[in-house]
């Protein structure tokens, strides 16, 4: 492998490397995944353009509410991808999670149903604006499930969703995972710092591009239901 090698022990050098753009890997990734990348762009583009109608909707506290966290999910979709095609694996999973979690969040504040939420029943957009930590983020995937047919939503949906979840939880954390996006599994000796592309590593990157293929591919249904819900609470 070609890797730029800078000695880390010096300020300047760290300086260097904090500032590199890394192009040396997103060249490796658009050799090797380049039809992949481009399966992803094609599959995320329909949600921007439907979101331009979410958006147009966002005339009361509770539908700005739902437009924002879809335009953070389509936001982060694309940040977690940039961060995936700079090497960057740990970070790039961090921010799938934030994915996962905005979905989430965005259904729920959608609904004008009061959901269960700490044992108390609760209208949710209205909890979210006061910022109250019984809503906080990390909850919303298990809040979503436990108020499934109240929000309309199918146990098969569910149970995907708590899977992705706890496949990103892993690069949100210390683990494993982590050791091994940092060092070469294609050769003995290798370390990484900053960004890194490891060809022994093509079929892990290949699934996390088709993680999020997958989850574009259900986006545009979801923001369809949101404009209608938005629509009928304006």
């Amino acid at each position: 492998m070609d890797i730029p090698s800078f000695d880390l022990k010096k300020p300047e050098n760290i300086v260097i490397e904090v500032f590199d753009d890394d192009r040396w890997v997103k060249d490796k990734f658009s050799e090797f995944l380049a039809s992949e990348i481009l399966r992803f762009s094609e599959t995320l583009a329909p949600s921007f353009s439907l979101f331009e109608s979410l958006n147009q909707q966002a005339k009361t506290v509770q539908a700005s509410l739902v437009a924002g966290f879809i335009h953070g999910v389509l936001d982060d979709l694309v940040i977690s991808t940039k961060l995936l095609v700079s090497g960057k694996l740990m970070a790039s999973g961090n921010v799938m999670r934030q994915v996962i979690e905005g979905i989430c969040i965005s259904i729920m504040c959608a609904s004008d149903k009061l959901l269960e939420i700490h044992g108390e029943k609760l209208m949710y957009w209205q909890c979210m604006e006061a910022n109250d930590p019984r809503v906080m983020g990390h909850k919303a995937v298990r809040q979503v499930g436990k108020n499934r047919e109240t929000l309309g939503v199918e146990q098969d949906s569910i149970e995907r969703i708590k899977k992705a979840k706890e496949h990103y939880d892993q690069f949100s954390h210390p683990g494993l995972i982590g050791i091994a996006s940092r060092v070469s599994m294609g050769e003995v000796g290798p370390i990484f710092v900053g960004g890194s592309f490891d060809e022994a590593k093509l079929d892990a990157y290949r699934v996390e591009i088709r993680e999020r293929i997958g989850l574009c591919g259900v986006l545009p249904d979801l923001i369809q239901t949101l404009i209608k819900k938005c629509e009928q609470s304006a």
